[in-house]
């Protein structure tokens, strides 16, 4: 319609062209090139819109890449591939994806570091009888890969915390290491030996006594009678280790007030707490006794 209305004015009216008749192939020549020029515009102006929106992809482009490559280089890979996958928006480019694929194995690699070395420590602080640190740090390692060696860890330990909070009976010498028939290891389970909780006895004579470990923060009473009754034989807080002073000619006792204990035993029943009983501890067993815990847990 344009167009001939254009031709129209061109063809038909002579006086807006100085009486000259330009005719209608030369009218459409006219409007083709004006056309055309329009076309040349618009496609000039889209031109520029698409440079500016291509140079501005590539600036965000850049910058997210220098981001992630910082990151990278401070270990941080988690962040660093969130920037490179920022930069593939703008860009799909192979060195981004490269980054993501070495983020992802870098990553894997130090968390398996961070989970191996919790676990030494937690191994570390179980062998030395810390076992409330070390089921912290088992904990901590179970949070990042769960996995059944920390689990069964933390089962021990819990075990073991709670037997340290008894008091230990055994009708053989209570020593550092377990010897059939002639020691008891401190809080080890063997058939020689009883972990008594906190609590009041007003009768012990079920328990045969030649040696007791007692831990720290824990109060041990024993009376000579039932019920309370009698003379105070025992009224200590631990850490101790009370042998039997009726076996002080036994070898194996007295090597025990004086021996060096293996690992934490000795840090925590050093000689300065072993002892002898003020008299025959197979008497005690006739009369009763009270167990304290020192410390709110």
């Amino acid at each position: 319609m344009r167009k001939l209305l254009l031709v129209f004015l061109l063809f038909g009216s002579p006086v807006a062209f100085g009486q000259f008749n330009i005719g209608v192939q030369g009218a459409y020549q006219i409007i083709n090139a004006v056309s055309t020029l329009g076309r040349e515009a618009v496609n000039a102006a889209e031109y520029r819109k698409s440079k500016k929106e291509e140079q501005a992809h590539e600036a965000e482009y850049m910058t997210a890449i220098q981001s992630a490559d910082s990151l990278f280089v401070q270990e941080k890979y988690t962040e660093a591939a969130e920037q490179y996958n920022r930069a593939l928006q703008f860009r799909r480019d192979e060195y981004p994806m490269e980054q993501i694929a070495r983020c992802n194995t870098e990553s894997t690699r130090v968390t398996l570091q961070k989970y191996e070395a919790l676990l030494d420590t937690a191994d570390a602080e179980y062998t030395k009888l810390n076992y409330a640190k070390a089921i912290r740090y088992y904990a901590k390692a179970l949070e990042i890969r769960e996995e059944e060696y920390p689990r069964a860890k933390i089962d021990l330990a819990q075990t073991k915390r709670e037997r340290w909070k008894t008091v230990h009976i055994s009708s053989l010498p209570i020593s550092d290491s377990s010897i059939n028939e002639l020691s008891s290891q401190a809080y080890n389970v063997d058939s020689y030996s009883n972990f008594i909780p906190q609590g009041k006895y007003p009768v012990i004579n079920q328990y045969y006594m030649d040696a007791i470990a007692i831990p720290d923060s824990t109060r041990l009473i024993i009376y000579s009678e039932p019920n309370y009754q009698g003379k105070i034989v025992l009224d200590i807080t631990g850490p101790a280790i009370i042998s039997n002073s009726s076996r002080k000619n036994d070898l194996i006792f007295k090597e025990i007030q004086s021996k060096e204990f293996k690992g934490a035993l000795q840090r925590i029943f050093p000689q300065t707490v072993r002892s002898w009983s003020s008299s025959d501890m197979h008497e005690w067993a006739k009369g009763s006794m009270e167990i304290r815990r020192e410390v709110e847990e």
